[in-house]
């Protein structure tokens, strides 16, 4: 399976989502050095700022910056990317679902060439519901897996 026309079809279907209703609630991150923190709310401005608060609130020595928004909000996650010399978080939102976030997260993995590996952290569903995640591990680009040159996204490890 190739991971570029799921990410395509993904982002297609975020940005094609027909208007809904003002109740579904859009979510906002906010990540410092310390963390990343979330918020829900219809309007950007609002869950962009609540998010944040919370970042200042139990990072308050790091900059808090605000870094992804969707709206709907629908399925989220983080992932840790682990580079040869640091690590830093992955935001991604909007997903349709489940396994989708999960394909989208590991083909940005699979493609970042400076990515060793990157491990699924956090999974936050539609209503805001989180699950912290353990074990799912996939391959960057920089990985002796990565460095195929199939352009196949390889399996998952848990």
């Amino acid at each position: 399976m190739r991971i570029v026309p799921a990410v395509f079809t993904a982002l297609t279907l975020v940005s094609s989502a027909p208007a809904q209703e003002s109740t579904l609630q859009g979510i906002g991150f906010a990540q410092a050095e310390e963390g990343t923190w979330y918020c829900l709310h219809h309007e950007p401005g609002e869950a962009l700022a609540c998010a944040r608060e919370h970042c200042l609130e139990q990072a308050p020595e790091q900059e808090c910056a605000p870094t992804a928004w969707c709206y709907p909000a629908r399925w989220s996650g983080t992932m840790t990317l682990w580079l040869s010399d640091f690590h830093t978080t992955q935001v991604l939102c909007g997903m349709p679902d489940e396994a989708t976030l999960q394909e989208v997260l590991a083909g940005l993995c699979w493609f970042n060439k400076d990515a060793t590996s990157c491990d699924l952290t956090q999974i936050v569903d539609p209503n805001g519901k989180e699950q912290a995640m353990e074990g799912m591990t996939f391959p960057g680009g920089a990985s002796d897996t990565g460095s195929n040159a199939s352009g196949e996204v390889p399996q998952t490890t848990e």
